[in-house]
This record gives structure tokens, sequence and C-alpha cells, in this order.
């Protein structure tokens, strides 16, 4: 059962702010110039893409693709990779809501690496939690807040847009 009592962490202007950073660091980063094309992991993975991609566009002044990856239990499925799209020449972002263990993000990287060949990849969250099992980093984060085991960050998502994050804790 949970505790009725959470905290907000993020708003949505607060929200806006990191993924106005977030893409100022992205394009940055890209020294190259290359295409910027960013995978969202699950739903709200690709809500925080589509949010990401609303900042970028402007700075690059060209249009960011922004495409899905589903991770299930099985592994990762999408439509089928088109591989033209995805130059040896691409500059990758996978992005998630939260990063926690690092096992989600790790399977991303993975399915990626191994089926585009990019030219380079990099991992966007907009809430670093902490807590790695997996060696995975966030190059491009929004917020990075240590939690407790027992705490648990839900990140909200209304009509495909990232709507507010929350800290609530577990009983």
């Amino acid at each position: 059962m949970k505790n009725p009592d959470n905290i907000l962490l993020m708003s949505t202007d607060r929200i806006a702010r990191s993924l106005q950073r977030m893409a100022h660091e992205i394009n940055e980063k890209n020294k190259s110039d290359w295409p910027i094309v960013l995978l969202g992991i699950n739903q709200r993975g690709l809500a925080v893409a589509r949010d990401l991609a609303h900042f970028l566009t402007p700075i690059l002044d060209s249009p960011v693709k922004v495409e899905s990856l589903t991770l299930g239990e099985e592994g990762a499925s999408r439509k089928k990779w088109d591989k033209s799209a995805y130059e040896k020449q691409s500059f990758i972002v996978i992005v998630d809501d939260v990063i926690f263990s690092g096992q989600t993000m790790f399977r991303a990287l993975t399915t990626v690496v191994e089926e585009l060949e990019p030219g380079e990849v990099y991992t966007a969250v907009l809430v670093d939690r902490g807590h790695r099992k997996y060696p995975v980093k966030a190059e491009f984060c929004g917020m990075v807040l240590p939690t407790k085991l027992d705490e648990h960050v839900a990140v909200e998502v209304k009509d495909g847009k990232v709507h507010e994050v929350r800290l609530t804790h577990e009983q």
C-alpha cells in the first residue's frame, strides 16, 4: 500500500527547463554535426524524447528524428529497423524517463549497437535515481536524485507530454 504523501519533484516548468538544458548539452556533444535520432524507450521514454525534440529542433534549425523503442520481457521490439535511416554517421540518443538499476537502458543499448552500428550512442533520462546494477551512465540528465529503495519516482504523462514528476514512498 502506498503512502498518500508524495512530493512534487518536477513541475511542468521545471521539466521544460531541464529539457532545454539537456537539448543544449546534446547539441554541444554532437561535434560532428551528425543527424540526431532520439529513441524513446516505451511510452514514457517516448514522451520525454518527443518533448526533448521540441527543444532540440530550434537549436539545430532542423528536425530531429524521434522513434519508439519498445522493450518487453522478451527483449526489444520495434516495427523493423530501417537501417538506411540510421547512417553510420548518426548521433543516437536513447531516452527514458527514469534510470534506476540500468537494466532497461542496458538492454536498449545492446539492441541498438547490435542492430544499427551507429556512429555515436548516448543515453538521456529525465531522472537518475542511482542504485545501478548494470554499468550504464546517463550522459544527459534532467535531475539526479539518489533515492531510498522504498521510494518510487513516478513520471506522469498527459496527452503524450511529460506533465510532472513525483516521489512516492511505498510501505
